[in-house]
């Protein structure tokens, strides 16, 4: 079954810009409130407009980024230093060409549980993963792996941040990396790049690859740290992540829809799979309908409650059924089957 978000803007969110957005909702300018469960690729964690984000925003303290970088090394474990960058795209890269001024090596490897052995791993500079959804045995075996290789472990926790745990992913797992990166999740949606881990690796960053912070960012994810050391979100996602996915497995096997969609991965990201992406443009053209912004992975938030995922189940309820009469599944299945793509891990990365 294919991953979800071929379609990476539905286009009722593409027409009707926002006016406001508080907590779950945004409010267009077309006069229709939407209930939202993207909130910004799950950046938005305590929700839009959270009062004490914007408190902060407004003061604009001048020592919001010691206040930040405090806070990141409060709540994560591998942090015995951190940096930040203006937008997360710029954290990942950057962490990478750290891992090689330090180890004197230039291959940088992505690694997927089911990747296959590294018979040359002695010139690995970096071997770098998704934390989110993987067993806590994985992200041990990764670790090992790194070990073995004297190559820097890189996580990448721009997803997981604090929606998996208090702590993060390893928080959750108990497993350090040497690194580990975030993104706009620190600051409540705000763009921000953050690299967490080892002082020795953080020295090795290079000034040139962190454009600097914007102020705002940094006030935002200074407060938005705060909040979550004292009321972690992850605990309340979870259990309303796990919710939804029980209610919409038992709405699968009602509508036997069973064989084009799922809604599978970890609780605090449940994630919609379809077998093809026309059965996906079909799905969010119907939750469009019902005013349910939803591409992509079911961004819950602190400001989602029982309410709005009910909400979200009732569509489920109604849309699941609905595709299975509609015969789009049969009437792909009668096309001709294209060539399977390769799906070869771990991937390189270049060495520019």
């Amino acid at each position: 079954m294919s991953a979800a978000a071929f379609i990476a803007v539905s286009p009722t969110a593409r027409a009707a810009t926002a006016r406001r957005a508080s907590g779950a909702r945004i409010w267009a300018e077309d006069g229709v409130t939407r209930l939202d469960f993207d909130m910004g690729g799950g950046a938005v964690i305590l929700g839009h407009a959270f009062g004490p984000v914007e408190a902060a925003v407004a003061a604009a303290a001048s020592n919001a980024e010691a206040n930040a970088r405090a806070a990141l090394i409060d709540l994560v474990p591998c942090a015995e230093a951190v940096r930040f960058a203006a937008e997360e795209a710029q954290a990942l890269p950057a962490a990478i060409a750290a891992a090689r001024v330090v180890t004197g090596r230039e291959r940088a490897l992505v690694w997927q549980p089911n990747g296959a052995l590294l018979a040359d791993a002695a010139d690995i500079a970096a071997l770098v993963l998704d934390p989110l959804g993987m067993a806590p045995a994985d992200l041990q075996a990764a670790r090992r792996l790194a070990d073995n290789a004297g190559a820097v472990l890189i996580f990448d926790e721009g997803v997981s941040s604090f929606r998996v745990h208090d702590r993060g992913a390893q928080g959750l797992s108990g497993v350090l990396p040497d690194l580990a990166v975030y993104g706009a999740g620190l600051a409540n949606g705000r763009p921000l790049g953050a690299i967490a881990g080892a002082r020795h690796l953080i020295a090795a960053l290079d000034d040139d690859d962190l454009p600097v912070a914007r102020a705002a960012s940094l006030a935002a994810a200074a407060a938005t740290l705060a909040h979550l050391a004292v009321q972690p979100a992850a605990p309340d996602l979870r259990i309303l992540g796990a919710e939804l996915q029980a209610e919409v497995a038992a709405i699968v096997d009602r509508a036997a829809a069973g064989r084009f969609f799922a809604l599978e991965g970890d609780p605090a990201l449940p994630t919609p799979l379809f077998a093809a992406p026309q059965l996906e443009g079909q799905w969010l053209r119907e939750t469009a309908r019902r005013d349910l912004i939803v591409f992509g992975p079911h961004g819950l938030s602190a400001a989602h409650g029982e309410a709005e995922v009910a909400r979200l189940v009732e569509a489920y309820g109604e849309i699941l059924p609905l595709m299975v009469a509609s015969g789009l599944l049969e009437s792909l299945l009668r096309r001709p089957v294209p060539p399977a793509f390769d799906i070869v891990t771990p991937f390189q990365y270049g060495n520019s």
